[in-house]
């Protein structure tokens, strides 16, 4: 590769040194508002941009950089229809681009039935300019399927750093068997979770599920509370020398871990005596407890996230578009509960909770998003600004039909927001939930 001197570990595919070029190209083009799409809304904070989505990033560089708390974006699958979201540069690289296949491999290997260097130059620029948005405390999630999930995980790898993988979460997107493989019925997808420093990520949090609540049955002076064993479970990885030591019974009998090791240290178990309970079982035995309570100093008790989503499915996705636009004539939409949900693992437990936080998403189609910011600022009384960018990249009809459907989920969503008869404040926004709708138009 002439011209361009990579850093060790990177990647290569055909194309790559255009797409690189298309990452460093300063922002061309101009970008208008259309100040009739919010006339009659006071205030509006979030923003909504429509054009090419590469340029448009490059422009947000001047405006959000290092500034957006959470990307989420459902990108193009490849699923053959590529052709649809090339940029100019990787169109014709086919054809002057030298042959990578060694000759000498011919029978110990099969020949490549697909080209994937198209798409990973589609998405490394926009992939980079993501990294920049993001603050040090950012993390980005993207939905992608099987096909391209070895791909994106090498690019992200290389772009993000291989350290700040968080991890990838399997999305059950489907429930019923249908058809369409031979072998084995695709039921899932993934959503590939990125941070831009790991270091500086608090940790996700979730609700607990009622049933879990429901398992909080004992109740003290401190509140409700259920017991479970002091005894660390699981296997020991890594066992830690302060968290082995013996425990005398109330009848003076010494109890030794009957795992690897206990939860707490020695210090933390003289320290919080009053959380201590024992229990003898019908043999005799000797069991060490302790109380865990629902409310902590922070609130309501939280979970982790696992890393299989199984909530909500596309049949979901499909059926709110339905109700919301009266059409549902789109493959396999993204429920806004799931973009609801991840962007609330990363926000809940903010150290700031009344400073506005960015969400951005720059393959916005119908604008789940949107309706996912939205609905989550009205549950938690949060303040979450939302940036959507539209990719117009197809043909003309399909790009404005999908933009008026984003349109219409947007105004639903606000009034769904909002109810101007209720006298709960609780239940009005901490402020105006309206969009600014945006232009980019490519240099003439």
């Amino acid at each position: 590769m002439s011209g361009l001197i990579l850093p060790e570990n990177s990647l290569f595919w055909a194309g790559m040194e255009d797409a690189v070029a298309e990452l460093k190209a300063p922002f061309s083009g101009s970008i208008f508002e259309d100040n009739n799409y919010c006339a009659n809304i006071p205030d509006p904070v979030h923003k909504l941009y429509t054009g090419d989505n590469l340029p448009v990033l490059k422009y947000l560089l001047g405006e959000i950089l290092e500034a957006v708390k959470v990307i989420y974006i459902d990108p193009p699958y490849n699923t053959g229809s590529i052709i649809n979201y090339r940029d100019q540069f990787s169109v014709p690289y086919k054809k002057t681009a030298p042959s990578r296949r060694n000759n000498d491999l011919d029978g110990w290997v099969s020949k490549p039935s697909s080209d994937h260097s198209p798409w990973m130059s589609f998405m490394f620029p926009r992939l980079a300019l993501a990294r920049k948005l993001l603050r040090p405390d950012g993390v980005i999630f993207i939905s992608i399927d099987d096909r391209e999930l070895p791909r994106l995980r090498l690019l992200m790898d290389w772009i993000m750093g291989e350290k700040n993988h968080i991890g990838t979460i399997v999305w059950r997107k489907k429930v019923v068997r249908g058809r369409g493989n031979r072998h084995i019925i695709p039921q899932t997808e993934y959503v590939v979770c990125y941070a831009r420093d790991i270091s500086m990520l608090p940790p996700f949090r979730e609700p607990l599920t009622d049933d879990m609540i429901d398992a909080y049955t004992k109740k003290d002076e401190s509140g409700h509370y259920k017991e479970i064993p002091l005894a660390k479970s699981g296997t020991a990885h890594s066992p830690r020398p302060n968290l082995v030591y013996p425990i005398t019974a109330p009848d003076g009998a010494i109890i030794h871990c009957p795992t690897h090791q206990w939860r707490w240290s020695e210090k933390t178990f003289q320290e919080r005596q009053k959380e201590i309970l024992f229990r003898k079982t019908k043999k005799g035995v000797w069991r060490v407890l302790t109380k865990q309570y629902l409310e902590t100093d922070e609130g309501l008790r939280f979970r982790t996230p696992t890393s299989l989503y199984d909530k909500v499915t596309t049949t979901d996705g499909t059926r709110e578009l339905r109700d919301i636009s009266g059409t549902g004539n789109f493959d396999f939409p993204k429920p806004s509960r799931l973009i609801r949900d991840l962007v609330s693992w990363a926000t809940t437990d903010s150290p700031s909770p009344d400073k506005p936080e960015i969400i951005l998403d720059f393959f916005a189609g119908t604008a789940p998003t949107a309706q996912a910011v939205i609905d989550l600022n009205k549950s938690d009384h949060r303040k979450r600004i939302c940036y959507l960018v539209q990719n117009r990249i197809e043909s003309p009809e399909h790009t404005d039909k999908i933009l008026e459907l984003a349109k219409i989920r947007i105004q639903k969503s606000r009034e769904g927001y909002r109810d101007e008869s209720s006298t709960d404040h609780h239940d009005q926004p901490d402020f105006p939930e309206g969009f600014r709708l945006y232009h980019y138009l490519p240099p003439a």
